[in-house]
């Protein structure tokens, strides 16, 4: 199954495409999408394709990208650090991670600094797992363990913010590298002692093997002064300055598309099958349900909508993170986010 695959399109254009190849089914479809009149976008998405991204998925089936004369190429990716430095990088216009990754990158790389334009996870799901044998209950107990972590993952690079605020030495750890996929192989096979990524990811991984849900523990970022928003949409430089027109309208259809996905996971989750035939719709109907529950619902978002953020919260954040980074140029809130392209809120109020 290609790992590419090219959205929006009309509908006699997609009966076509539904017939040939996987392999034809790029370029004709890419075709079909530029006589169709419709702009192509890139979307580098947070991780593999699974529920935590099923929604963008739900968008192009229901047609809301097409709506907005969008064709939307949506990519895997191996984590926020990847997906930050693709649109940093121009390659892709639009990408789904961790703001707080974007801010480091747009600190060191001001003159490729993208934005968040549509917040989703109001809390934090960055935290370190571990097997209850391995006595890891405390920031303190980390000290002299192996922790397992993927380069490109935001949890990896917020570790040093992490030890910063729990008083231990980032080098007091040592680490094995892996692939976001291998990360919980490497813990049930005792390469390493804990884990760091998002909780869902990491508890849907472990449990899917036979492991016990009791036998597993979270230390969150969050729980440590932390208080950070998570995932987003980002979008490039180049197409915030260039294409204004067509930010709005990906934000808005993206923004339709996550309103549905949380009225109705089962129908983000069927419509992600129709692309990635090999997920596991159980266990990825679970994932979404988990992120709904713990990083997309709270006070926050059912007060104010999905999308937008509290100024002081964002400022504070920023602070923190600025600090434990060194960060150069003393970065703000409007370095990282602007709400200049959110929809209505009566669009984006929880369901």
């Amino acid at each position: 199954m290609a790992q590419k695959i090219n959205f929006g399109l009309e509908r006699r254009a997609l009966v076509v495409c539904s017939v040939i190849a996987a392999s034809s089914l790029i370029g004709l479809c890419g075709t079909a999408a530029a006589q169709s009149g419709l702009t192509e976008v890139k979307l580098s998405l947070n991780a593999p394709f699974d529920g935590s991204n099923a929604a963008f998925f739900l968008a192009q089936e229901k047609g809301y990208y097409a709506a907005e004369g969008i064709s939307v190429n949506m990519d895997p990716s191996g984590g926020s650090g990847e997906a930050v430095t693709r649109i940093g990088g121009g390659a892709y216009d639009f990408g789904f991670a961790d703001v707080n990754v974007l801010l480091e990158f747009n600190a060191k790389n001001p003159a490729s600094a993208g934005k968040a334009v549509y917040m989703l996870y109001y809390r934090s799901p960055l935290s370190i797992a571990s097997f209850a044998k391995a006595g890891i209950n405390k920031p303190a107990d980390l000290v002299g363990k192996k922790l397992g972590g993927a380069l490109t993952d935001g949890a990896y690079k917020l570790f040093p913010v992490y030890a910063s605020l729990t008083g231990i030495k980032p080098d007091s750890v040592k680490w094995e590298y892996g692939d976001l996929r291998l990360r919980e192989a490497m813990l049930l096979k005792g390469d390493v002692d804990a884990i760091l990524g998002f909780d869902s990811t990491m508890y849907f991984g472990l449990t899917r093997q036979g492991i016990n849900p009791a036998n597993i523990k979270f230390q969150y970022y969050a729980d440590m002064g932390m208080d950070l928003y998570g995932n987003g949409i980002v979008a490039s430089k180049k197409i915030l300055e260039t294409k204004p027109a067509i930010v709005k309208g990906f934000v808005s259809a993206s923004a339709k598309g996550w309103r549905d996905a949380v009225a109705n996971p089962a129908a983000a989750i069927a419509a992600l099958k129709k692309q990635a035939p090999l997920v596991d719709e159980k266990l990825e109907l679970e994932k979404l349900q988990w992120l709904i529950k713990n990083q997309i619902t709270t006070a926050e978002s059912v007060a104010d909508g999905m999308g937008g953020v509290r100024g002081a919260r964002l400022e504070k954040s920023v602070a923190v993170l600025s600090k434990a980074f060194e960060l150069p140029g003393k970065p703000t809130s409007a370095d990282v986010y602007t709400n200049a392209f959110l929809p209505p809120v009566a669009s984006r109020k929880l369901p």
